[in-house]
């Protein structure tokens, strides 16, 4: 009799152990909503997005894969571990979570990311071979998300561009179908200027190993050394080179 009431009393003691343990665990911890994930993570990657991209980002964090996330009580602070090089339409984001500056867990988390920008758009119906002008495009805020490197915007009027298909009403115009003089042209002599820290360091006479326009990205080659760098067309035969 007297060995039951102890073990009674043992199972009793464990119980209100487990209780207590129970009861200061949750105190200790915290309950965040997947709705309030989305949207850090979502503003995460758009803060970072802005740093250099030309245009609006919008980022939806489209599914969790919980409903609710437990951490320990403290600050919460999400850190960018992959998807941040580069902007795909979709894709899924690598988030790592740090609670008080210390690393809790890795989240993946499908998300949707879209660019609009002020592009050139068909305000009509743009023929074949037309020399494209202000009467027949116009300039509007658009989603660029699938062809952000290949939008042009209104400046791109004072050059002269002709059409290589039709375009039709309220179409982006894609610089893949229209021919323009290039900034740069294939072989022409260039300044290549040599920046770092925003200030430049040194320029040197090059020889551009391809076309391009202002923005885009080219090779040029050092003309006394033969050594190649790849550099920003920032003007009329002027590349610049991040160093």
């Amino acid at each position: 009799m007297e060995n039951r009431k102890r073990k009674i009393n043992i199972k009793v003691w464990l119980l209100t152990v487990m209780i207590v343990f129970s009861v200061i665990s949750d105190s200790q911890a915290q309950i965040i909503p997947s709705s309030k994930v989305k949207v850090d993570v979502a503003r995460l990657y758009e803060n970072h997005y802005k740093k250099s991209v030309d245009g609006d980002v919008q980022v939806k964090i489209t599914a969790t894969p919980f409903a609710d996330l437990q951490l320990p009580d403290g600050k919460i602070t999400y850190k960018i571990s992959s998807g941040g090089d580069k902007i795909l339409p979709r894709d899924v984001k690598r988030v790592d979570v740090y609670v008080n500056g210390v690393f809790n867990r890795t989240l993946n988390l499908p998300a949707q990311t879209i660019i609009y920008r002020d592009v050139l758009v068909a305000s009509e119906q743009i023929d074949r071979e037309q020399t494209l002008t202000k009467d027949c495009t116009e300039v509007k805020k658009v989603d660029v998300s699938m062809r952000a490197n290949y939008v042009l915007d209104g400046s791109m009027l004072d050059k002269e561009i002709t059409t290589k298909k039709i375009f039709q009403k309220g179409e982006i115009i894609d610089k893949r179908f229209v021919k323009m003089k290039p900034d740069v042209a294939r072989n022409s002599d260039v300044r290549v200027f040599f920046v770092s820290n925003n200030s430049v360091m040194i320029t040197i006479d090059g020889t551009a190993m391809q076309d391009g326009m202002l923005g885009d990205y080219i090779n040029v080659e050092n003309k006394n050394y033969k050594k190649v760098y790849n550099g920003k067309i920032i003007g009329e035969n002027r590349v610049l080179v991040s160093i």
